[in-house]
Parts: structure tokens; C-alpha cells; sequence
């Protein structure tokens, strides 16, 4: 009892000190907490980031029928109900199922019109009825814009035939008879992006939106009943049910078994003509990937800390029972035994780390809490578990033995050593130890830099700890090596204040430990924020690249004029919107995502990774593909004269020539102008086409079947419709070309002057000869990201089909790393552009083209709405800003978190273990000072030696720390996943203000530091 109230005492009246171990110890135990439970709740983070990414019907077990005589929607949950029977872990995480049967119907009225009867429980509460009422058994509720297109009123009988009418007759049997539908509501579309209707594709009717035999597209005719749905005789009626994902109920302990159970399921993904579709199976292996990042990761990342902070506390430990010589050698004096001494010297540091045990824990809870809420996905829960108490306790028995080793040398101490306060002096043990670490340290940054990719990836979390740690004994031997050097050299020139610096620092070991701990916070603290920074640029530029602006809507349309049209009148600044289209095309075992933009509106509206508005514009400039003025056409009487000068041909076989035009959407047609003669004549032919028909070229036609050789030369004077001359550019060079690449066989020569346009043509085969008119360049500019589609991958030009269906020839203008929307392999062009090549060739490959508009933070909030009236359904939408917020929480930039935690504290670690060294020497450095007054040294000398040694203790690991953080980060960038924990492309630049930021903040500290210092050590002048 005696023993314990001396410790406590002895605590109360060094009260400062013992809150300063009890600080570390809290902090050491913390520090080793936070490891089990950042990672847990990090890992349930990523979890539920990753599950929650795609929409939710999506990420959940989707169920359709596939039986031709059409099925119940619930047959088919009782279908998909049986199995998930067996999967109780999938069916928990699962939310309440949604039906919905549909069937293309015909709408037999005075206009053409087709669409879907569909039965969707609840659809009335999620619409908003306008008119009437919600529909009953063979009763229908149609849209605002169907009763204006169509002219449906409430009232109608309407007869509903299967798509397709008369084709679905089948031989032998009496025609059905077509059942009647009463229109009893109206209804008007609320937000298509809503999740409610999110992967249905529904409400797709619009003005614009009709076939090529003007049969009007019109929105769902929603009836009352499932029997509604499937009385369509001959009809093929789909039964869908869904099964959204409730994310927040997918924990991280349930995953092994989800998996388990998500397996066995896509096993056998059809039953009993149900075919199923799981998302989440994807999801989770993802998630399980990055969870095992993480805890590769985080205690790698977080040892560093706990290790330093054990040494700090081992260094005021060791202050704190060296300030207790006297003490410890009255003890001695009075014949207390070694381990009487042992027990008083280490009672009061094992009793303030045992009150910090718990502290440590609670500490490490609240910060875990405090990182869940700042960061981390909404509803991560931490618990403390048995790894975390085991931790503590790890941590715990770290710190005692830190505490011991502190108070090992002043214990062994003599009794003349203890009085006359002699220094401690480093052991060859200690040598040796450092030797061992710095061979290891560099042993790890060979494997680092030499080894193979896992070595890499295996040590590249660990490597700004070693980077650190071999910086700080190399200052700390550095300073020692400086301050011996300079002590002959002082005394030599008599500088009396450098003598006293060199000797102060030189003397003491304590100086040179302080040195290495404050290099190595340093380290870690540049190293940290040279990382987060260039992370973060890394991160504005993958969003960049995998969204492409700030809202994205991909949607159903039918052609790319249609979405370009719409967004036209939804944005006619052409500021906030800009319409899309994109194909994926398969190329030597991989994939090239081809991306059509609208070039006028992609700087005001694209995210570019790595370009400025300005760079965009330029690009934007270079995508022009316009050369000759385009010539617009319409229905009428095409005239062409022409001389023709030379022509070898059979009377029976005889050439022609031939207007070809393009109309949009279609492949290129041509008319017959008539046969060739020789002399000057007048070209006659009637043309036929809708709208935006264009000029494309003119053409020699051959006999069909003539294989023999023919020749003519003809010279196009001028054109005209219905009277009216065209301007075709006949006489300006280079405004016509051959087609390119001619048909082997055939030749053809273009030249134009001021006679007109002339063509000689030879031919051995049956195919005609087109010149083509140049209203667009020669070869499609684009910008192209990752190898060309091509057999040579640095190729600038080549042919690739783009939206065509045949190939078309592109010239690179430029290659970058990343692309809007498209990564690492990709093209972008102009859309319009390519889509005018398109319909000059084969036409546009329609059946591959996908829809999308891009639109910034200043578009109109419901612009999916305004879509949707466009005729524009909008299938799903995605963020920038989501996609930003997802990167921040992916398990490379939570690992990286934590390296600027660590960074942070240790910081503060270093400057508080030196302020204290300071405090407690700060007794008999005013002692020394005394007596060099009564010696005859000048207050001035004093003053200057307080400044040299600050200088010294304080210069060489800010110097030090800095070089070896940026240069660490140097080296360990290309080894660690600053993105995603799949590396990929990353930039290697810095992107922000973390690296100003982090230097300004350690220039602060260090002259709070500095001023300290010297108010403590001011007594000692």
C-alpha cells in the first residue's frame, strides 16, 4: 500500500508529465484499435457502396417468362419463390417483389399506332391521373400526349389486336376475334427516373417517335386486371417480376453465405421457362476484393504509427525517469534491492498506461464513429468486438514494454552516474539494431522497385514507413556526424555560440532520437499528403472519364436525330444538354467504345480528364468535318447537264448517269438521269424523298451484269431542281473525289474548272462509279484514346465502322489517355458528322446505336421528365458527383485516409515528445547556462547557441522529412491503386492544395514549436 501511494504522489507532482503518458499510451492503444475497426466498418462501407451502385432492380434477381403461350406473373413467383426457398441469406436482402405483364398491341383505330398493354399493380398510385379513373378488367388508362397524337378520348372502345395483325394469322384456323378495351383515365407522366419505373423502357411514344410506315409509337396502355393483360388472342405476353436489392440489408457478415447461395442460383438461371437475372452475385465478389484491399491495407498503413508512438513513448519514459536520477540513487543509497528500484521507477508509468487502456479503446471507437459519419457510406455501424479488445490488449502490452526499456539504462545506472547526470551513451546494441532496421528497410524498397507486381503491391502500403524510418536514423546519424565536425572547428575559430550548439546536441543521444522521431513524422506527413493529393486529381479525372459530365440519362430513342432534336428544344443555348451516341464494337478479343458527341455543345457541357475548357474547344475545333457547303434536296425534278466527250460502250449494254442522295436514317439511293450520248445533253430524273435529303454524289452507272470493259468522259456543267440551280461546287478542285477505295476494275479521274465537273471513267465490272461530293473531309476526324482498331495499333488513319454498317475512313487528330464517358479505349467524334458518312454508305447500324444525354448542374432539375415528354424515355441516370463521392470511399482512398491520420498525429507526436524533452532538461541546461555566465560567456552566446541547436534539432528533420515524404511518394506512386484496387491508369501529378497545405501547416507548427522552445529553455539565459 506504502509503494502505491508513493507512485501516486510521485504522479501528482509530475502531473504534466504522467498526462503526457497517459496521452501516448491512449493514443498507441487507439491507434492499434482503429486498425480492427476502420477496417470492419470500411469494408462494410465499400460494401455497401458497391451494392447500392446499380439501380436497385438491377442489383437485385430480376424473373421474365419465356414460355411462348404466355405465364401469370404469379406462376413465376411461385416459380422463383421455390427457389429462393433455398437461399433464406438472398431472400432476406431482397425487397418486395414488383409484377408487370405486357403485350405489343395494335390499337385498330383510323390511325396506325402500336404500343404495350400492360398490368402493373399499383401503377395508378405511382402516375398521376389527370382525367377519369383508374382502369378495370378490359378497361385502359392512356397518356396526355397518347390522347393527342392518337385522338383517344375517355369513352372509346378500342379493339386491341397482337403486333403484327394479319402476320400472326396462323394456317387452318379462324381469324380471333379482337377483344375491345373501354379508355376510362387519363394519365400524365411523372419522372421516368424515378426507380419505380427504372429498367422498364416504358413511355417511349412522342411526335417523333413513328416507323417508316408512319405507325405513330405511343405510350403503355395500363389495364386493371392480369386477365386484361393476357386476352390478346395470338398476343405474346411477357410476365416480368422484380425483385429490387435493399442494400442496407446486405452486412458484411452475410456475405460468405449470400455467395454461396447467389451461386447456386446462377447455376441454373432458367426454371421451367422462367429465366432469371442476378446482379448482386457481381457486386459481392467486387466488394469481397476490395474488403480484402482493405485489410491488406490498413495495418500496414497503421503499424507505423502505433511503433512511434510506443518509441515516443518509450523516449518520455525515459526522460521522465532520468529527470528522477536523484531519486532513483537515494533509493539506491538506502540499500533498495534491484527490483525495489525496478518497481519504483516503472510503477508510475505502467499504472498511467494501465488508466489509458480503456481510454485508448473509447478513443479508438469515437474516431472509427466519427471517420463513419465524416466519410464512409451512410449507416456503417461500429462494433467493438473480440479483434478489437485483443488489439487493445496487444497494444497495451506494447506500450508497457516501451515504458520499461525507458526506464532500463537510468535503472542500471550507477550511483556516481545517477548524481553526476552523465549522459547516457548509445550501446553498440543499439548500433546494431539500427543496422538491422536500415538493411531491412532498404532490402523492402529493392523489392519495392525490382519485384514483381504482387511484390509490389504487397510492400507498397508498407514502404513510406521504411522510407520514413531510414530517413530519420540517417538524419539522426547525420546530426550526430555534423555536430562532431563542427565542435573542433568552433573551438578552433573561437565562435563560442557554435561550440556550445555542436556540444549540446553532440553530447546528448536523446537529441539524436528526437531527431529521427520528428524525420519520421515528417515523412509520413508529406508522404501523405504528396499521395491524398495526387489521388485526388486521379480521382476528379476517372470520374471525369467514367461519367463524362455532371448528369448523364441513358435513354430509348429512335435514331440519333430524334434525341438530338429533343434536346434542341429542351436547350436551344446548347449550354446544359447534349445529345449522344454511343456503340461498342469488338476488335482483336476486345472491346473499342465508339462515342458521338455534339461538338458545338461539348465544352459548355463534357467533363474532359485532363483538359482545360480551353484544350476542349480546341478539340472540339478539330472535329469539324465539313468541307464543301452541304447541298439540301427535296422531292422534284432533277435536271443535269452534261457533254459527254468520250464513251466506249455496247448499244445494248449502254452506261448512264445517276444522282445519289441521302436521306436521314437510310442507305443512299440514287436516281436514273438516263443513258449517255455523246455531245452536250440535258440529264433528266425524278426524285423522291421526305425530309433532310441531301447531295452525295454522281455516278456512272454500268448495265446491270456488264462485265466488259466500258470508258466515257463526261463533264458535269450544272444541276437544278425543278428549275432551280443547285450550287454543287462543279467547278471548285478538290470539292469531288473518287470513291475511296474503288472497286478493282475501275478507274475514275475527277477534275473540276470553270468548264465543270469532269469524270473519266474506265470499268471491267458491273458495279457503278460514284464521284463523291466533299461536304465532309475525306477521312472522319476523331480523337482516340488507347491503340487503333487497326493492324497497326499507332496507325493515324484507317477504316473502322463507326455508327455504319460499313467500314468508314477516320483520321486521328489527336490521342489522349483518357476519354469523356469512353477510358482508356476509345473514340470520339462528331455525331451528326458520322452519322451524315453513315447514310452515305450502307446506312446506320441502327440495331447496335444506344442513346444518351449529357447535361451540366445547371439543367433543369426535371429534365428527365422533359425528356420523357420528347418521347425520350430515360432508362437510368447517373451523377458525376455520386461517382466522386463512391471513389472517395473505395478502399484505395480509405486506406489513404488513414495515411494522413497517421501523418497528422505522428506530427503532433514528434513536436510534443520534444517540447517535453525540453521541459524536463530545461532545469539543468539553466544550471549549465549559470555557470557559463559566472565563466564569462555573453548573454548574446547563450541566445545564439539556443538558436543553432533549434536550427540543428529542428532544420535537418524538416529537410530530411520533406525529401524523403515527396520522394517516397515518388517512388511508391507507381506500386500503390490510387483509384480502384485494379491500379489502371493513373496520373502521376499533383492536383490540389493538400501538399501547400500540409507544408503550411508544419511551418506553423514548427515556429509554435520554435517559440515554445524557447520559452521554456528562456530560464536557462
Amino acid at each position: 500500500m506504502s509503494g502505491l501511494i508513493v507512485t501516486l504522489r510521485g504522479i501528482r507532482s509530475r502531473l504534466g508529465r504522467s498526462t503526457l503518458v497517459v496521452l501516448l499510451s491512449t493514443i498507441a492503444i487507439a491507434a492499434a484499435v482503429l486498425v480492427p475497426l476502420y477496417s470492419r466498418a470500411a469494408a462494410q462501407s465499400v460494401l455497401t457502396d458497391t451494392v447500392s451502385d446499380p439501380p436497385r432492380i438491377v442489383a437485385g434477381l430480376n424473373a421474365r417468362s419465356t414460355a411462348l403461350e404466355g405465364m401469370r406473373a404469379g406462376e413465376v413467383r411461385s416459380q422463383v419463390d421455390a427457389e429462393l426457398a433455398g437461399a433464406p441469406a438472398v431472400a432476406a436482402v431482397l425487397g418486395p417483389p414488383q409484377d408487370t405483364i405486357a403485350d405489343g398491341v395494335d390499337p385498330v383505330t383510323g390511325v396506325k399506332s402500336r404500343g404495350r398493354l400492360v398490368y402493373r399493380p399499383g401503377a395508378c398510385e405511382q402516375l398521376t391521373i389527370v382525367a377519369g379513373r383508374c382502369p378495370g378488367d378490359h378497361e385502359l388508362m392512356v397518356s396526355e400526349r397518347t390522347v393527342e397524337r392518337v385522338d383517344f378520348q375517355i369513352g372509346d372502345v378500342l379493339p386491341l389486336a397482337a403486333t403484327g395483325g394479319d402476320q400472326r394469322a396462323v394456317f387452318g384456323e379462324p381469324e380471333p376475334k379482337i377483344p375491345r378495351y373501354t379508355v376510362v383515365g387519363v394519365y400524365r407522366i411523372g419522372d421516368p427516373t424515378d426507380p419505380t419505373w427504372e429498367t422498364t423502357g416504358f413511355f417511349g411514344g412522342s411526335p417523333l417517335n413513328e416507323l417508316d410506315d408512319g405507325t405513330r409509337i405511343v405510350d403503355e396502355l395500363f389495364t386493371g386486371t392480369e386477365d386484361s393483360a393476357l386476352g390478346i388472342p395470338r398476343g405474346r405476353p411477357v410476365a416480368t417480376v422484380d425483385y429490387p436489392l435493399a442494400a442496407e440489408k446486405v452486412r458484411l457478415g452475410d456475405v460468405p453465405e449470400l455467395i454461396r447461395e447467389l451461386e447456386g442460383l446462377s447455376a441454373g438461371n432458367s426454371i421451367d421457362g422462367v429465366a432469371l437475372r442476378i446482379g448482386l452475385l457481381d457486386s459481392l465478389r467486387d466488394a469481397e476484393r476490395q474488403r480484402s484491399a482493405i485489410n491488406a491495407a490498413v495495418p500496414t498503413v497503421a503499424l507505423p504509427l502505433v511503433l512511434l508512438c510506443w518509441f515516443v513513448l518509450f523516449l518520455v519514459v525515459a526522460a521522465v525517469t532520468d529527470d528522477r536520477r536523484a531519486e532513483i540513487a537515494v533509493g539506491k543509497l538506502r540499500g533498495l534491492s534491484v527490483g525495489g528500484i525496478t518497481r519504483f521507477a516503472i510503477g508510475e508509468p505502467l499504472l498511467l498506461i494501465g488508466l489509458a487502456a480503456p481510454l485508448g479503446l473509447l478513443l479508438g471507437l469515437g474516431l472509427t464513429r466519427l471517420a463513419a459519419d465524416a466519410f464512409l457510406a451512410p449507416a456503417v455501424d461500429v462494433v467493438l468486438g473480440w479483434p478489437a479488445l485483443l488489439v487493445g490488449l496487444g497494444a497495451l502490452l506494447g506500450a508497457a514494454t516501451a515504458a520499461v526499456f525507458g526506464t532500463r539504462e537510468t535503472v542500471r545506472a550507477s550511483i556516481g552516474t545517477l548524481l553526476r547526470r552523465v549522459p547516457h551513451r548509445a550501446r553498440r546494441r543499439a548500433v546494431v539494431a539500427e543496422a538491422i532496421v536500415a538493411a531491412l528497410a532498404l532490402a523492402a524498397l529493392y523489392q519495392l522497385v525490382v519485384g514483381t507486381d504482387g511484390q509490389s503491391a504487397t510492400l507498397g502500403y508498407a514502404a513510406p514507413a521504411l522510407i520514413a524510418l531510414l530517413a530519420g536514423l540517417l538524419t539522426a546519424r547525420l546530426l550526430g556526424l555534423v555536430a562532431r565536425r563542427r565542435l573542433p572547428r568552433a573551438t578552433r575559430r573561437g565562435q563560442i555560440s557554435a561550440l556550445l550548439a555542436a556540444a549540446q546536441v553532440g553530447r546528448r543521444p536523446e537529441s539524436a532520437r528526437l531527431v529521427a522521431v520528428l524525420t519520421v513524422a515528417l515523412a509520413l506527413l508529406t508522404f501523405a499528403a504528396t499521395i491524398w493529393d495526387v489521388s485526388s486529381a486521379n480521382r476528379l479525372r476517372t470520374a471525369n472519364a467514367g461519367i463524362g459530365a455532371d448528369r448523364v440519362f441513358i435513354v430509348n430513342a429512335n435514331g440519333p436525330e430524334a434525341v438530338r432534336e429533343a434536346v434542341d428544344r429542351i436547350d436551344p443555348s446548347g449550354r446544359t444538354a447534349m445529345a449522344v451516341v454511343r456503340v461498342r464494337q469488338s476488335y482483336a478479343g476486345d472491346y473499342v467504345d465508339l462515342i458521338g458527341v455534339e461538338a458545338d455543345r461539348m465544352v459548355a457541357v463534357s467533363r474532359w480528364p485532363d483538359k482545360s475548357p480551353e484544350q476542349v474547344a480546341e478539340v472540339a475545333a478539330r472535329l469539324a468535318d465539313e468541307a464543301a457547303p452541304p447541298v439540301a434536296l427535296r422531292s422534284g425534278r432533277v435536271t443535269v447537264r452534261a457533254t459527254v466527250r468520250a464513251v466506249d460502250q455496247s448499244a445494248q449494254r449502254p452506261m448512264s448517269l445517276g444522282l445519289v442522295f441521302g436521306e436521314p436514317g437510310a442507305a443512299p439511293r440514287a436516281v436514273a438521269l438516263g443513258r449517255l450520248e455523246p455531245g452536250s445533253a440535258t440529264y433528266t430524273g425524278d426524285l423522291t424523298c421526305a425530309t433532310g435529303c441531301r447531295l452525295l454524289g454522281l455516278q456512272v452507272r454500268r448495265f446491270p451484269g456488264d462485265n466488259t470493259e466500258g470508258s466515257a468522259t463526261v463533264t458535269i456543267e450544272s444541276l437544278a431542281l425543278d428549275g432551280a440551280p443547285l450550287d454543287a461546287a462543279l467547278d471548285t478542285p478538290g470539292a469531288w473525289r473518287p470513291t475511296d477505295p474503288l472497286p478493282v476494275g475501275q478507274t475514275l479521274a475527277v477534275t473540276a474548272d470553270d468548264a465543270g465537273l469532269t469524270l473519266a471513267v474506265t470499268s471491267e465490272t458491273s458495279s457503278d462509279i460514284v464521284a463523291q461530293y466533299g461536304d465532309v473531309a475525306k477521312e472522319a476526324p476523331i480523337v482516340l484514346s488507347g491503340p487503333a482498331p487497326a493492324d497497326d495499333p499507332a496507325a493515324d488513319t484507317f477504316s473502322f465502322p463507326v455508327l455504319g454498317r460499313a467500314p468508314d475512313p477516320v483520321r486521328v487528330t489527336e490521342r489522349v489517355p483518357l476519354l469523356p464517358r469512353g477510358g482508356d479505349h476509345a473514340l470520339l467524334f462528331d455525331a451528326q458528322a458520322l452519322t451524315e458518312r453513315a447514310e452515305r454508305s450502307a446506312g446506320l447500324n441502327s440495331d447496335q446505336l444506344a442513346y444518351e444525354v449529357w447535361a451540366t448542374d445547371a439543367a433543369p432539375a426535371d429534365l428527365g421528365a422533359r425528356l420523357a415528354a420528347e418521347g425520350i424515355p430515360v432508362v437510368r441516370s447517373e451523377l458525376w458527383s455520386e461517382r466522386m463521392t463512391q471513389l472517395g470511399r473505395a478502399a484505395p482512398a480509405l486506406a489513404l485516409r488513414l495515411y494522413l491520420f497517421a501523418g497528422l498525429v505522428a506530427l503532433l507526436l514528434a513536436l510534443g515528445a520534444l517540447v517535453l524533452d525540453a521541459g524536463i532538461t530545461a532545469p539543468w541546461r539553466r544550471e549549465q547556462a549559470r555557470a557559463l555566465r559566472v565563466s564569462g560567456v555573453p548573454m548574446r552566446a547563450l541566445r545564439g547557441m539556443a538558436n543553432r541547436e533549434n536550427v540543428m534539432v529542428l532544420g535537418f528533420p524538416v529537410v530530411a522529412g520533406i525529401v524523403a515524404g515527396v520522394g517516397g511518394a515518388a517512388l511508391v506512386l507507381p506500386a500503390i491503386a490510387l483509384v480502384s484496387i485494379d491500379g489502371g491508369d493513373q496520373a502521376y501529378r499533383l492536383g490540389g492544395w493538400w501538399l501547400p497545405g500540409s507544408l503550411l501547416f508544419l511551418l506553423v507548427a514548427l515556429v509554435v514549436a520554435s517559440l515554445v522552445l524557447r520559452r521554456i529553455r528562456g530560464g536557462a539565459r
